[in-house]
């Protein structure tokens, strides 16, 4: 028998496009994103014209990473989330 061990698996993966401009700024939301005290794995990529930001979490964070990018005078719109690789547009969360 095979066994096989997965780390930990974030179930959520959420999508936004941002207006963040410089490294500077990039650093910036991060830091202010680690600020949250959620186990959080987050990228952000300043080469791609909608300077995409992806987070995977444990759970459901798009509320809180809106509202923290803001506070960090930036802006973000959700583009879609997932979870475990199904976007939640075409599941009902009850």
């Amino acid at each position: 028998m095979v066994m096989t061990t997965i780390a930990t698996m974030y179930k959520f993966v959420s999508v936004f496009k941002t207006n963040v401009q410089t490294l500077t700024d990039k650093i910036l939301l991060l830091e202010g994103l680690q600020s949250l005290k959620i186990p959080l794995i987050v990228s952000l990529d300043l080469e791609d014209e909608d300077r995409v930001l992806r987070v995977e979490s444990n759970e459901h964070v798009v509320p809180l990473v809106v509202s923290k990018v803001d506070e960090c005078n930036f802006k973000c719109e959700e583009l879609d989330s997932f979870l475990m690789g199904i976007p939640l547009r075409s599941m009902s969360l009850s």
